[in-house]
């Protein structure tokens, strides 16, 4: 465990910042000198803006000063993948082709933080085009692990889990389509939440798949998850990606405990991983039990079914998004993108009949009501966040003697993707070499707030989230 002070919670910090013990503009600093001091270490910037977050921050203090506090986030620093627009920073998705990419206007969860008055520092490394979870930028470089450097943070919002995992931001937001916010979150040792499908805007992030993107908060505890989504979720007038739904107080009941909640686990489900993994698991299921939580057996949609009719939507959806910059950049997919985002994948998916979407889009909706009546007398569902424990660059290992693929890694997080669920990754353990695990606990659509605090629950009876990475490149 790293006793390094670079790692206090947005909690922590809003009460020091409040108080004016510390002031924005200090603690901004020290954010920017640690991302300068790791950043040839970890590579999980493409963009930082020191002169304008240090003006921001003392525009910030100045607030403060006056009475003007806006809420937790006043003067915190946080960093923002680079598919989701800011006005006057230039956003690539991670492509080279577009460092000219300056956009007029901020992404609507953009505008949000900024008026809660958080203060951006930069924008995180990611892989291209928010496509897979390598963490091997093929323009930008491989984004590195803080808990061993030959590894990946994991994707696609890699830079964002190095960041809040190696102690230079508190809050990152990233996005997920099949699991980009959860995979980095358990591949580094932080939290984080993928909420339910609009709940959260997807104006002004670059379009991939529009019914199966979610923007989500990584950060270092559940209690910050809390705080971060409270300002991001909310529908804006004239905004078509989010849902006309209340937002409640996602703090309120966090700390209410779980005695008597009813957790379903499907243990068919659960059968791929790295022994490691599947023993923490086990493990935290005894945790659950403890603090007075029942495990049930539940039975979910098989994996197959969910991914077939995930892969058409995904392929139909990507082939749309893709169309224009496919057109003017086509050499951007070629054999070192990863291959879902190859020209041969994106010229298949516009082949794919609109009566095959149509079919796809229904047969979601049949796996959504199947998975509702197999959980109904359950609060949440626990899983894995990922099967491996430390994800190599390159080939993936062998696991259970057999070859892993690219569909076995997201077996834990694009299935809730496609049913639009809300789903949270907090650590639950570490490997025998030392890599963090994450555990993932699953809940009803618009339901963030039984999420919170299931995980909240299970966060405070452990430590693994107390434990952070050997400060590295300072």
């Amino acid at each position: 465990m790293s006793p390094d002070p670079a790692f206090p919670t947005i909690a922590e910090l809003a009460g020091d910042l409040r108080a004016r013990r510390v002031a924005s503009v200090d603690v901004v600093r020290q954010a920017l000198d640690r991302a300068r001091g790791l950043e040839s270490a970890l590579n999980s910037f493409i963009t930082l803006i020191p002169d304008a977050a240090l003006e921001e921050a003392r525009q910030m203090d100045a607030e403060i000063a006056r009475g003007q506090y806006r809420g937790p986030l006043h003067g915190i620093p946080i960093s923002i993948k680079d598919h989701i627009d800011t006005a006057g920073i230039r956003t690539t998705a991670g492509a080279k082709s577009r460092v000219a990419n300056v956009p007029a206007a901020d992404a609507a969860v953009v505008r949000r933080l900024k008026r809660a008055g958080a203060v951006i520092i930069g924008k995180a490394n990611m892989n291209k085009f928010a496509d897979g979870e390598s963490g091997d930028n093929p323009d930008f470089g491989k984004i590195r692990n803080p808990w061993n450097r030959d590894y990946s943070p994991g994707g696609s919002s890699s830079g964002s889990g190095a960041q809040v995992a190696a102690g230079i931001v508190p809050l990152s937001v990233g996005t997920d389509n099949g699991g980009s916010v959860r995979i980095p979150a358990a591949l580094c040792g932080v939290v984080g939440l993928k909420p339910t499908h609009g709940r959260i805007s997807l104006e002004g992030i670059f379009p991939r798949l529009y019914t199966l993107d979610h923007p989500g908060p990584l950060t270092r505890t559940v209690e910050d998850c809390a705080i971060a989504l409270q300002v991001l979720a909310g529908h804006d007038a004239g905004d078509t990606t989010t849902a006309r739904r209340p937002v409640p107080d996602y703090g309120a009941g966090l700390r209410t405990g779980i005695k008597g909640m009813v957790i379903g686990v499907d243990r068919g489900y659960v059968t791929v991983g790295q022994p490691d993994v599947l023993a923490a698991f086990d493990v935290a299921l005894d945790a659950l039990r403890s603090l007075g939580a029942s495990v049930v057996d539940v039975t979910l949609p098989p994996f197959d079914q969910l991914l077939a009719v995930g892969n058409t939507i995904a392929s139909c959806e990507y082939s749309v998004a893709a169309a224009q910059l496919f057109h003017e950049h086509p050499s951007d997919f070629d054999a070192a993108v990863p291959p879902a985002a190859s020209s041969a994948d994106i010229k298949a998916g516009a082949l794919i009949p609109a009566v095959d979407y149509i079919r796809a889009t229904q047969q979601r909706r049949v796996l959504q009501s199947a998975y509702a009546r197999a959980t109904h007398d359950t609060a949440v569902v626990v899983a894995p966040t990922y099967p491996l424990a430390g994800r190599p660059f390159g080939p993936y290992p062998r696991v259970q003697n057999r070859e892993f693929t690219a569909n076995d890694a997201i077996r834990y997080t694009f299935s809730f993707d496609l049913l639009g669920l809300p789903a949270i990754s907090v650590p639950c353990g570490f490997s025998h070499d030392g890599f963090p695990v994450g555990l993932q606990f699953i809940g009803r659509a618009f339901d963030e707030s039984t999420v919170l605090r299931a995980a909240h629950a299970y966060e405070q009876a452990t430590t693994w989230h107390t434990r952070h990475p050997t400060v590295v490149g300072l």
